[in-house]
């Protein structure tokens, strides 16, 4: 595309005008002013002739993949070729698409004659977790004269990941995690270990339910068993992303005086990543399970950095579905994988009385083999009367009294559910990640597993 720039249009403007007025008046200077007229428009088509075609040699290349944290700064590296005879400046402008927002809308490519290449950094911010693609890069030109602009339009092929934020929920996690050295523990453990470890000639103090009886009477003497605390136990995290998980949360880390929303479902991804690295920390073997009206993903229990790139990979591609869940499928999925005793730990919302009373008339089979932990991020106004802050009008008052109501079903169904074995619990917004994990680190202390 060729425009004309303002300085042709004022260039032509004052020649033009004066000399058609004077034209006008005076029929002998006529040819004279066609003449001067016409000097213009010649030195405009010389310089669009000249220009056409100067840059479009120019050559761009991106990264297939650019990777980025929620609300963190990233930067879009291009890296240009030309082989400009003169030293020359040039625009370059990027369509970013909905959820990310550039810092600057175009920035100017310096073109130096003796450097055939140029490197440019566009950062910019992600607003929201998920994939992003990066379609169209627009250039632009002027003429040596300045008289023309030229654009053109460049087709790229470029993803754009943003992953969920962890930094400020991490350095609170930070505490519970084991140190670096061996056999230091960041909280002491309950009771001895249940783990079989090793044997070894008996104590004076060794408890008689300790000694091995098999091995004390192939050698002839006392032997005592010795245990270690459990390792490697398998950890699954179930988030839910049906139709209540799309309800929105203010975001707890936000900054400004603006308050951020969320959504259920990022707040429960961002908890369920922390209880990933805190299993791993732990030497525990973790897995990931993604549910609506069926088992969309599931991911068997590994271990390492790969397994845990692997899971955050898949929470990019998770969004609320306006669907109900289905308790009964995720059950029969779970006992028909998972052989081996877990901990199962369900992220999802039972506020909704149908999906509470389903969760409850489903999960006492699962239960029965494994540790079952079901936890709900709550809203600001999930809580008991007299709790937050003081009532301003009329209508704070029917909102107080309904998030009474909802909290004391939710008091009942914990007592239900506890009688099926099933630990519930009701975590705050701003500490979604801290307590799931702490709920984690009992259990594991406790060696209920």
């Amino acid at each position: 595309m060729i425009a004309p720039r303002l300085r042709l249009v004022l260039t032509m403007l004052f020649v033009t005008v004066p000399l058609a007025t004077v034209a006008g008046l005076n029929e002998g200077l006529l040819p004279i002013s066609l003449l001067l007229i016409g000097v213009p428009i010649v030195v405009g088509l010389f310089d669009l002739v000249v220009s056409i075609g100067r840059y479009r040699t120019l050559e761009f290349s991106f990264p297939e993949v650019i990777r980025g944290i929620v609300s963190e700064s990233a930067q879009l590296e291009i890296r240009g070729k030309h082989n400009a005879r003169k030293n020359a400046v040039a625009r370059l402008g990027v369509v970013f698409p909905d959820g990310l927002e550039p810092e600057r809308e175009q920035e100017r490519i310096p073109l130096n004659k003796t450097a055939r290449e140029v490197v440019v950094r566009l950062p910019f911010v992600g607003r929201s977790r998920g994939r992003y693609r990066i379609q169209d890069l627009y250039f632009e030109w002027n003429s040596p004269l300045k008289f023309w602009v030229h654009r053109e339009r460049r087709a790229i092929q470029c993803e754009v990941r943003i992953y969920p934020n962890l930094r400020f929920e991490g350095k609170r996690v930070a505490r519970f995690l084991t140190r670096g050295a061996t056999g230091l523990h960041a909280r002491p453990q309950v009771g001895r270990g249940r783990e079989f470890e090793h044997l070894r000639e008996y104590e004076q103090g060794d408890s008689f339910d300790e000694i091995h009886w098999k091995a004390t009477a192939k050698r002839r003497f006392p032997v005592t068993k010795i245990f270690q605390l459990e390792r490697s136990q398998e950890i699954y995290v179930a988030v839910d992303t049906s139709r209540l998980s799309g309800r929105p949360l203010p975001e707890p880390f936000s900054a400004g005086r603006t308050r951020k929303m969320t959504t259920h479902l990022d707040r429960a991804i961002c908890a369920a990543l922390l209880l990933c690295v805190a299993a791993q920390r732990q030497g525990d073997r973790f897995g990931f399970i993604c549910f609506s009206d069926r088992v969309n993903h599931l991911f068997k229990a590994r271990s390492g950095p790969s397994h845990f790139n692997t899971c955050r990979e898949l929470t990019l591609s998770l969004y609320p579905q306006s669907v109900s869940p289905d308790f009964g499928e995720i059950v029969a999925t779970v006992k028909n994988r998972v052989k081996r005793r877990s901990l199962i730990v369900f992220l999802t919302s039972l506020d909704d009385p149908v999906m509470a009373e389903d969760f409850v008339a489903t999960v006492g089979l699962l239960s029965k083999q494994h540790l079952v932990l079901a936890i709900m991020i709550a809203s600001n106004q999930l809580q008991p009367l007299f709790s937050g802050d003081v009532v301003d009008n009329v209508d704070d008052v029917y909102l107080k009294l309904s998030g009474h109501l909802r909290w004391a079903r939710l008091q009942n169904l914990q007592r239900v559910l506890a009688r099926k074995a099933v630990q519930f619990n009701v975590v705050p917004n701003h500490r979604a990640g801290i307590d799931l994990v702490s709920h984690y680190m009992n259990l594991k202390r406790r060696q209920v597993l």
